[in-house]
């Protein structure tokens, strides 16, 4: 059992390190990409913007954890990784130009539905992504 584990350590530090590398890239891109500051808002108590974030970030998440599963290699998983972010982006400017296009400035007011609409619809496409993503 030691053997396994000592053996399959270094495959776990490199898929775990890669992953949460992605997530930080993914986390940073998507708040430059919104109209509203959602860190900024989040330290401000805005319930909205945490709601809409978490969200978004576990429909990005679940899709990588699907596909960490399946990859053939870190280089395979950061592509799809990248692709699970490409869409989660695609989700939040379908809402906000095509669906609801003031829906970042009631995220920004704190409009606590707003944010779990954007979420939601992150978190289910997120969903949905990672049933259709096995490399």
């Amino acid at each position: 059992m030691l053997g396994y584990f000592t053996a399959a350590l270094p495959h776990f530090l490199a898929y775990f390190g890669a992953a949460i590398a992605l997530a930080v890239t993914f986390l940073f891109l998507y708040a430059q990409a919104t109209p509203h500051r959602e860190f900024a808002l989040i330290r401000a108590g805005n319930v909205a913007a945490a709601t809409q974030l978490v969200g978004t970030f576990l429909g990005f998440a679940v899709p990588v954890s699907i596909v960490i599963g399946h990859a053939a290699s870190v280089p395979d998983m950061l592509l799809w990784g990248a692709v699970a972010a490409v869409v989660q982006l695609l989700v939040f400017v379908a809402v906000s130009r095509f669906l609801f296009r003031a829906i970042s400035d009631r995220i920004t007011e704190g409009c606590t539905a707003s944010g779990l609409f954007v979420g939601g619809m992150g978190l289910g496409v997120g969903i949905l992504q990672a049933a259709c993503m096995v490399p």
